[in-house]
This record gives C-alpha cells, structure tokens and sequence, in this order.
C-alpha cells in the first residue's frame, strides 16, 4: 500500500514538469501582431486559425499545423479583437493527448482512440504556447500545435517557426527576437 502511495504522488509530482520553462524568464520574447480584426464567437473565447484563415472547431485539420487565439472571457455575443500588438510574457512547449493529459516519457499512456489498435493514444499534440500580456482587449494567449500521431511522421516534434507562420497566415505576426 505504501509503494502504491509513494509511486502515486510521484506521478502527481511528475505532473508538474510536463511543461518546459521558459529559459528567457525576464527577456523581451517578441510580440504577436494581429493585423485585422478577428471576431471570436458567441459562447466561446477561441477562434482557430489554420491555412492563414479562421476555421470552424470542428473543421481543424489537426495532422497540419494550426493555432488557437484565446481571449479571457467567455461572452453571449461575438468578441472583436481589434488590430494589435501583444507582449509575450511566456513561451511554454508540452505534449498532451486528445484528452488533455499530459505524456510522460515511461510512463504506459491511457488509451483514447474508439478502435482496438494498439492500446496508445489516437492523438497526440505537440504545443508551443504564448501567453499574451493585453489588459485591453483580454487576449490570453496563442497556441499552435499538431497531431504528431499522423501517419508518415517518423519523428513526434514541436512545430517549426515558419509552420506556425503558415497556420496564421496574414492575419496573425509572431515577431521573435533573433
């Protein structure tokens, strides 16, 4: 019973070092820029952006790259973020499965697909996050991610730059510093 404890709250433990710090704590990160207006809609406090335009939730093609904006609120009507540009405070990278849980190296992973395959997760998100320093318009944060459980993908990995810049297209700038 002991062992079992002990193993428990070492996996809780583990839990919070599934995110990397961020190793430019107190360093300018950049800015995001939105160039045009961008309507988040009613109920909701993301718009996913792929291809360089807005996408439905349920239209996300998740094996190519694509971002989620996110405000701080949720609100009855549509919410317009008017053009702008926000701080990054924080870069963080993770990798969760379609469920939200974090994956841990050695760790057996819960299944979440509907076949009886293989018994490991159907999808599995490789994230780089932005949060976003605004207290004007309440923009919480960019996300941009993939499913790495793709077929044809021999290496799992964080999105390159420049795939985040195809998912946003013209309507989103990241602006890094070099």
């Amino acid at each position: 019973m002991k062992t079992l404890t002990v193993t428990l709250s070492a996996a809780i433990l583990l839990a919070g070092c599934a995110h990397t710090p961020d190793p430019l704590a107190g360093a300018d990160r950049g800015r995001v820029v939105l160039n045009q207006p961008l309507t988040i809609p009613p109920d909701a406090a993301t718009v996913r952006l792929q291809y360089g335009q807005v996408v439905a939730f349920n239209a996300v093609q998740e094996h190519d790259p694509f971002c989620v904006f996110e405000l701080n609120t949720v609100t009855p009507g549509p919410q317009t973020v008017h053009p702008g540009s926000f701080a990054i405070t924080r870069v963080s990278r993770s990798v969760e499965t379609f469920a939200g849980m974090p994956v841990f190296p050695g760790f057996r992973t819960l299944r979440v697909g509907f076949g009886d395959y293989d018994g490991g997760p159907s999808h599995i998100y490789y994230k780089t996050q932005f949060l976003l320093g605004d207290g004007d318009q309440g923009v919480r944060a960019l996300t941009c991610m993939s499913n790495q459980m793709a077929p044809g993908i021999p290496i799992m990995r964080h999105l390159t730059l420049a795939e985040m810049r195809q998912a946003l297209g013209s309507l989103l700038s990241l602006q890094l510093p070099q």
